[in-house]
């Protein structure tokens, strides 16, 4: 059975190599108000994406948000969050939006932040979608709330198999040149 997400990610050595299958990436060559994953097969178990990226949001940080199946009906989707920046820590809900924190501003050129997200089950028709999510960013500095790490769940309250994806910044407006994301399909329970 694979493991998913960060851990599978990083186990060199005795780990299925056939586990994942990279489905699409894309590189931002210029800013981008969004970037959408459409077509996606249903051929896997479960999706995972991973990104490297920042807003053009002129602070140290911001957020993205998830839209599946080009569902814009808010009330469908919720994300819980437990987040650390150094100096404080911060636990929520989020109503009507699939949050992904972990994304820094625009103060820093060099610095990207990445994350990991696993949605699973996403071809089941008979529940819900669970989105796992851990993120974090550092902007090499001993000030607090100039580093993030987060992990968040998101659900979205539909039993649809998802077929597409769209992120945008939560503030942005854009992604900044050279964010890129990666969908991958997990084979497997």
């Amino acid at each position: 059975m694979p493991i998913l997400g960060i851990i599978a990610s990083s186990i060199t050595g005795g780990l299925s190599t056939t586990a994942y299958d990279s489905i699409a990436t894309t590189t931002l060559s210029s800013s981008a108000s969004s970037v959408t994953f459409s077509s996606i097969p249903a051929t896997y178990t479960h999706l995972q994406i991973r990104y490297i990226a920042k807003t053009s949001r002129a602070a140290v940080n911001d957020y993205a948000k998830l839209e599946i199946n080009a569902d814009t009906t808010t009330s469908n989707y919720r994300s819980h969050t437990l987040n650390g920046d150094g100096g404080s820590v911060y636990a929520g809900t989020t109503a009507n939006a699939i949050e992904i924190g972990g994304f820094p501003g625009n103060t820093n050129a060099s610095m990207f932040g990445v994350g990991v997200l696993d949605f699973l089950d996403y071809t089941n028709t008979n529940k819900y979608k669970t989105i796992r999510i851990l993120s974090g960013f550092s902007q090499n500095s001993a000030s607090a709330g100039t580093s993030w790490v987060g992990l968040d769940s998101g659900l979205w309250m539909s039993s649809s198999a998802i077929t597409s994806i769209k992120i945008t910044p939560g503030t942005g407006p854009n992604f900044v040149q050279y964010s890129s994301f990666a969908l991958y399909g997990i084979k497997g329970a």
